[in-house]
């Protein structure tokens, strides 16, 4: 990477964790042990995603950006088996473990942000606060939205539940399809040539099994979350960690009532909207979601 390489390669550490069998591997930043913080990245990224938002947080706070599993350098099981949420999260309760790591405030966007809801409804007592970045319930998204909704912002969520056709489609088109996600925010595809990013994720997603783990991600969420979030909410189990959310007003939750749709999922909710922002927020946005993060931690622990 250019312009922050040297930033990366001096003050970045990378480690790796077996945790659940598999190897997890994560950067970590930072020494303040007391109040740790962790980011997962959302699909079809890695703990790049973050790596403008790192350094204005390892000033005051012990950083750790994870590589979920089946993304970045992390081990890539096959099969649907462990890309159910309870799993993921149940791999970041192990590194926190790892880590000798008390509470932490959970960071996710998009993928990472599901796994964030999913440990804090799972491991309330290790989680101080969550930030969910753009996104809605999943469950909404599956009940709630119209086909024509769907169709203009979530087409890929019913595509990657094909049996055999996306792998077949996607193979040998790697960067075409990788191409076309990233186009949905103006101007981040040269973001990512221009700083090096692009050639990392392309470098993770050319690998076969990297494409398939994210399709198996999708199809777990179908076939195990989404049953089970379904049950918990007819249950009337909330999250009550509390949980701030940011989004971008051309990202996917343009256009939604994002907070009362939370309300309904959730206790303890702010948040809100970034302009001149896409669904990649952390990249497009890297100033304001780190000061949000900050500014959160710090009532938080007033409150």
């Amino acid at each position: 990477m250019s312009d922050n390489s040297e930033l990366i390669s001096s003050e970045f550490k990378h480690g790796w964790a077996k945790v659940n069998n598999i190897n997890l591997h994560y950067v970590e930043a930072g020494t303040n042990l007391e109040e740790p913080i962790i980011l997962l990245h959302g699909f079809p990224q890695s703990w790049l995603t973050w790596r403008y938002v790192i350094p204005h947080l390892m000033k005051e706070h012990l950083v750790i950006a994870v590589d979920l599993r089946g993304y970045g350098d992390s081990d890539k099981p096959a099969g649907t088996k462990g890309y159910d949420k309870s799993t993921m999260a149940s791999d970041i309760h192990e590194l926190i473990k790892h880590l000798n790591l008390e509470k932490v405030t959970l960071v996710g966007h998009d993928r990472g942000a599901r796994v964030a809801r999913r440990f804090a409804l799972d491991y309330p007592d290790k989680v101080a606060g969550i930030g969910l970045i753009d996104i809605l319930p999943m469950e909404y998204l599956y009940d709630k939205l119209t086909a024509s909704e769907a169709a203009k912002k979530y087409w890929h969520w019913t595509f990657h539940l094909v049996p055999d056709l996306p792998e077949a489609l996607i193979q040998g088109k790697e960067e075409i399809y990788l191409e076309f996600l990233f186009r949905r925010a103006p101007g981040l595809l040269s973001l990512l040539k221009s700083d090096g990013s692009w050639e990392d994720y392309l470098r993770v997603w050319k690998q076969p099994e990297t494409y398939r783990a994210a399709l198996s991600d999708y199809r777990a969420t179908h076939e195990v979350d989404l049953p089970q979030y379904r049950a918990e909410n007819a249950a009337g189990k909330l999250l009550k960690t509390p949980t701030f959310l940011l989004w971008g007003e051309n990202g996917n939750l343009a256009g939604q009532p994002v907070l009362d749709i939370w309300k309904e999922a959730a206790l303890d909710v702010q948040g809100k909207q970034l302009g001149n922002c896409g669904h990649y927020v952390p990249e497009e946005q890297p100033e304001p979601v780190s000061e949000y993060i900050l500014k959160f931690i710090r009532e938080n622990q007033r409150g």
